[in-house]
């Protein structure tokens, strides 16, 4: 994850892992719980890192004619074998060492008689992911056709490997065990296709054998001791209704604190040093569930697991019984001050306790319909939020209490609003880099794939929230309820879905759904003015309004100068709105409770919306956050800056320029000189971005002196579809073109100059970058023709898991003998060359050996105000020549130095890693060169 680019390409790899354990496989609809059920009894070797037993499977022929053979689908395959289409360095940070696969082996299988029954194994389809697809169905040929309606058992010997590894599921970190769907053969029946990916519902009962000091907590209605011999002990979970798997936490390290809920355990199992997130978890549980039982319907289980899961992250998991959390969650709860991530918390938990009643308690396909899982339980979730702590204004951090480092937290991130900033700034990033598509299709029909996640969770909450306002309040809990009591333990289709809604509510949703789910609608309503005339005592307002794309029902809310409100609804493309008030309308506003997912909310307002925050306003007007339907100024005591959503940001400072000899200066003479700096940037779309930036330093008010740098790019990108294993198309900016002028030198006769940078990136599959540039002075301007050409390679080469070589070389030359002295040629990178040479021709490179992390996931804390997550070290060797109208320094031979790096990887602070590189370098070729100590800060992994 070392660049922007291999974020976005870790995003692909957490959709097929994640993928890898969601309840999957085999189902449309089934219109009866599944009548499986499964005996399995297990042991675990942890010298091995499997599951090793057996499992006695009953099933029912619930086709139309007569079943020769049982289906069976091994989950685990899927993990079998490495992503052949990413360079081995991508994934290397998910595993402990290098990767590591998962599996299940087929041992034997026979009937009831212990008879032997015959079986192969055969590929799943490419319906997710294209690659380890081999050995992923069990095909059981059964010894006598199995009429329709009839049952039979059968016995499978089986083993299932862990993989050592961050992975989140089915996965083995710091000696704990995780896995949630799948790490048994699933049965499925021959009328349902394995194209589509639904985990049928079964009956479980397993008994699991571990060694006695290992702690089991496991996603069922029960689980009891049923006794320890010789060192190991056996723990029975069984669930009270079918569900779609026994999912598991087990590990040396766990403990637990837990509670009663309406006669419902629940538990909150952690780490070590973790037990005040534990109950937190717990508190916070409990009043969700008594919420969502009270508006949705009774909760399906009997018993409640919240789980503490060891690989580090930001994230929640669920599946029948057990929720996990990432242990960043843990680690981090109060950094940098006092329960800063707890309403986070709270909202991550109310999301995957929603999954209880949407997604596990109420199947879908997670292929194709993956929005009845995540649309849902997002919808439930940020509408428990709300309605505790208020739907506008910032809402996600304003419980932080008074301190310096809080109120410097709050002057940074406090403006969040987790409705508008977690999920409606993706939505409208979705519009604005095109990666807009239907919510439900199958993946193999999904033509951004970058935008699967924004467009399951986050617009499919906004298109619930717009379904809301078609239903209303009322008739929408209703089908909640509804859906609870009719679907539990089922798989609900999108289609069943949409038939519900319309008995309960009576309106026809044909359109709605047409346009929202099954295809890519858009809309924008607006508010274009109003006229006001008086009329007798009265006043009268028309209000002329317009709606581009999708046709809903949209509220009108008029505001008066004495604060009284009128609503209507508008329902027309175009069309004005009138309004009788006894005082003058001052403000107009579309949508006024932002139920409706408008890509422009700017222009929901009359007159427009513009919040100025600045020193002297009012601590009683509390703060203006950045809503996404306003421009937001900010004016400080030496900066202004604006915004307007995450579209473009400007700012402008301005200071005295502080020199070494202050303290001889009078004010006067200090006021004389300053330094400004301007910034811009803008993103335009997917291809296309701009930024700005101006430095004005040792400015003389009196004569305009200093030194200007100032430059305006624009950043253009060409997007590929590389092969990433995923069965939908990933969009990979293979290309980026940085065309830049500016201005560079003396204010008084700065240089200008035209830049272009053209880079193409080999990632995914190989980690080589190159980049080709051309600088240009703009002629006519009192400058001298010069032209420099540069070239410069970058490429990490494995050696080994977490081991690399990483290589740059660049060389650089002047087109002609003129060459400004701010364009000259410098080996500044190197560290221990205080006075490097400047020239025309220059050729640099440098390597440096990555060593496996000395310490990983070290969660080591820093005064409490962040983490220390990994420490690596590495060693380089770098080095160049710059010669030809040698300035400056005019030694123009080799200089060459070597150097060790300390990289220390703090955790990350909302989705922002950063790093900090405390390095020596040590000269070994050139003059000039001492022995000299540097730090590095860096964004990013």
């Amino acid at each position: 994850m070392k660049t922007l680019n291999t974020v976005i390409l870790v995003g692909v790899l957490l959709l097929v892992g994640v993928l890898l354990g969601l309840p999957l496989l085999a189902g449309q609809g089934a219109a009866e719980p599944d009548t499986t059920a499964y005996d399995i009894c297990v042991s675990l070797d942890p010298m091995q890192h499997t599951l090793v037993g057996s499992q006695r499977v009953e099933f029912v022929n619930r086709g139309d004619g007569p079943m020769y053979e049982a289906r069976f689908v091994l989950l685990a395959n899927w993990g079998a074998e490495p992503n052949p289409y990413l360079h081995p360095a991508l994934l290397d940070p998910q595993y402990v060492a290098g990767f590591d696969p998962m599996w299940t082996r087929i041992h034997a299988v026979t009937d009831v008689a212990d008879g032997p029954l015959a079986f192969h194994l055969e590929a799943l389809p490419p319906s997710i992911q294209t690659y380890s697809l081999g050995e992923t169905l069990l095909i059981v040929e059964l010894p006598d056709p199995l009429a329709p309606g009839a049952s039979t058992t059968i016995r499978i010997e089986f083993e299932t490997k862990f993989a050592a590894g961050l992975l989140l599921d089915n996965c083995v970190y710091r000696d704990t065990y995780v896995w949630r769907f799948g790490w048994n053969p699933i049965f499925f029946p021959p009328d349902q296709p394995v194209d589509c990916y639904v985990l049928p519902t079964a009956h479980y009962r397993v008994e699991l054998t571990v060694p006695e000091e290992i702690a089991v907590y496991g996603g069922a209605d029960r689980q009891v001791h049923l006794q320890t011999v010789a060192g190991l002990k056996t723990i029975a979970l069984e669930s009270e209704r079918p569900v779609h798997s026994v999912p598991l936490i087990l590990g040396t390290d766990l403990d637990v604190v837990s509670c009663d809920w309406n006669g419902i355990p629940i538990h909150a199992v952690y780490l070590p040093g973790h037990e005040t997130f534990a109950r937190l978890a717990l508190s916070y549980a409990v009043e969700i569930l008594a919420v969502y039982q009270e508006h949705y319907g009774p909760l399906g289980y009997r018993r409640v697991v919240i789980a503490e899961n060891p690989s580090p992250g930001l994230y929640g998991l669920a599946s029948d019984g057990l929720i996990l959390f990432g242990s960043d969650f843990a680690s981090l709860k109060d950094m940098p001050a006092l329960g800063t991530y707890d309403r986070f918390v709270e909202y991550l938990l109310a999301h995957e306790l929603a999954h209880l009643w949407w997604g596990v308690g109420i199947g879908a396909d997670f292929n194709a319909e993956n929005w009845i899982s995540e649309g849902f339980a997002e919808y439930l979730s940020i509408t428990y939020f709300e309605d505790k702590y208020g739907a506008f204004g910032p809402n996600l951090f304003t419980h932080l209490g008074d301190g310096l480092v809080e109120e410097l937290f709050l002057r940074e991130f406090g403006y969040f609003n987790l409705r508008q900033h977690q999920s409606e700034l993706g939505y409208l990033g979705l519009i604005r880099n095109g990666f807009d598509e239907a919510i439900v299709q199958p993946l193999t029909e999904v033509e951004y794939l970058n935008g699967q996640t924004v467009r399951t969770y986050s617009k499919g909450y906004l298109v619930l929230r717009a379904l809301e306002s078609v239903l209303g309040e009322e008739p929408m809990v209703s089908l909640l309820q509804a859906a609870n009591e009719r679907w539990t333990g089922r798989t609900l289709t999108v289609e069943a879905l949409r038939e519900l809604a319309e008995d309960i509510s009576g309106v026809d949703l044909g359109a709605f759904f047409a346009a929202w789910i099954y295809g890519d609608a858009q809309l924008d309503a607006a508010v274009e003015g109003m006229t006001i005339t008086r009329e007798g005592s009265g006043y009268v307002t028309i209000v002329r309004l317009r709606r581009t794309g999708s046709q809903l029902p949209v509220e009108v809310q008029v505001t008066s100068e004495d604060g009284a409100s009128i609503r209507e609804t508008w329902n027309a493309e175009r069309g004005e709105l009138t309004f009788a008030t006894d005082s003058p309308v001052t403000r107009v506003h579309v949508d006024p409770d932002e139920m409706l997912p408008d890509r422009n909310r700017f222009n929901n307002h009359w007159p427009r919306r513009i919040l100025v925050d600045h020193p002297f306003r009012s601590d009683d007007a509390g703060p203006i956050g950045r809503p996404l339907d306003a421009y937001i100024v900010n004016v400080s005591s030496f900066s202004l800056s604006g915004s307007f959503r995450d579209d473009h940001a400007w700012a402008i400072a301005a200071m005295p320029h502080l020199d070494a000899d202050l303290a001889s200066l009078t004010f006067e003479e200090i006021l004389q000189t300053w330094d400004i700096v301007g910034v811009f940037s803008a993103q335009i779309d997917r291809s296309l971005s701009v930024s700005a930036l101006a430095s004005w330093t040792k400015l003389g008010i009196s004569d305009g002196s200093g030194t200007l740098d100032a430059s305006l790019t624009a950043y253009t990108k060409r997007f590929t579809h590389p092969e990433t294993g995923s069965a939908g198309k990933y969009w990979y900016p293979t290309d980026q073109l940085a065309t830049r002028i500016g201005l560079l030198g003396n204010a008084t006769h700065p240089t200008p100059y035209l830049s272009l940078a053209l880079t193409r990136s080999g990632l995914p599959s190989r980690y080589v970058v190159n980049t080709v540039g051309l600088t240009l002075g703009i002629p006519g301007f009192g400058t001298e023709t010069f032209a420099t050409v540069d070239w410069t390679n970058t490429t990490e080469v494995r050696l080994g898991p977490l081991f690399y070589l990483d290589v740059e070389t660049s060389a650089s030359a002047s087109l002609f003998d003129t060459l400004p002295r701010d364009f000259l040629l410098s080996l500044d990178r190197l560290h221990a060359f205080d006075f490097p040479p400047a020239g025309h021709r220059q050729f640099y490179g440098c390597a440096e050996l990555l060593l496996p992390p000395l310490a990983r996931d070290l969660d080591y804390a820093i005064f409490n105000l962040t983490r220390i997550e990994d420490l690596t070290a590495s060693f380089f060797l770098q080095g160049g020549r710059t010669w030809g109208g040698c300035q400056q320094v005019c030694e123009s031979g080799i200089r060459v130095e070597a150097g060790a790096v300390l990289r220390i990887q703090l955790a990350d602070f909302l989705g922002m890693p950063i790093a900090v590189r405390i390095g020596y370098a040590y000269p070994l070729v050139g003059p000039d060169g001492e022995g000299a100590p540097f730090l590095e800060f860096i964004a990013g992994r």
